[in-house]
């Protein structure tokens, strides 16, 4: 009878294992997302600058309108927990305000990113948390005045005193994701990312600047 016993204790317990495997089972998805962003920056000039440069040491900018479109492929580890590597094409805008002047800027771009999702289910659908690094790679830059943040010098013709500029190429960052995903596997989310790298390249210490952007997105995933 004991014999008996175990066999079914471990019958059920070996289908309860099945099941739940199953439940949890690996998978891979993949969708895209596209809506606009605001973006900004703020910049730390060293003092030793201000004289030759601008008057003050911390500037900020206001924010601009711009577009971002999205692709993403997810590593679904369980039912709550999946790892996102994403990549986005964005057109950002923003004016830098120093002195006297304004700077428009306006700058094209793609964004690398791997994060690490969250979801939890809520009202026949999920709410995902996300978080991760990523890597944003400068394009084109242009701005009407002034300092263009995505330029260095990087020769001067001793001759006839012109400057060659190169573009910053890449900078880094962190961000964060919090959105919802429908039954019907569409999406709506709110994605912030902060750069936490220097991007100005300025041969003189102490002169940084942080970009950041807000990015409000609708999408679907398949």
């Amino acid at each position: 009878m004991k014999k008996i016993a175990l066999i079914i204790f471990i019958f059920q317990f070996s289908i309860f294992n099945l099941l739940h495997a199953q439940q949890q089972r690996q998978y891979v998805s993949w969708g895209f997302t596209v809506g606009p962003n605001l973006s900004s920056y703020i910049m730390r000039v060293d003092p030793l600058l201000r004289d030759t440069l601008i008057s003050d040491t911390i500037l900020n900018s206001l924010p601009a309108t711009g577009l971002s479109l999205g692709l993403f492929l997810d590593y679904h580890i369980t039912n709550q927990w999946y790892l996102q590597a994403n990549g986005t094409a964005s057109l950002e805008q923003s004016t830098l305000r120093y002195s006297d002047h304004h700077s428009h800027m306006l700058t094209f771009g793609s964004d690398l990113g791997l994060s690490v999702f969250y979801r939890h289910p809520w009202r026949g659908g999920h709410l995902l948390a996300g978080f991760g690094p990523y890597f944003h790679f400068v394009l084109y830059s242009a701005a009407t005045e002034g300092i263009n943040l995505y330029r260095r010098q990087i020769y001067t013709d001793p001759s006839t005193g012109k400057s060659r500029f190169a573009m910053s190429d890449i900078h880094a960052g962190l961000g964060l994701t919090l959105g919802y995903e429908f039954a019907q596997r569409w999406l709506v989310q709110v994605e912030s990312r902060f750069g936490i790298t220097d991007i100005l390249n300025l041969t003189t210490p102490g002169t940084y600047v942080y970009p950041f952007k807000i990015t409000f997105g609708v999408g679907c995933r398949f």
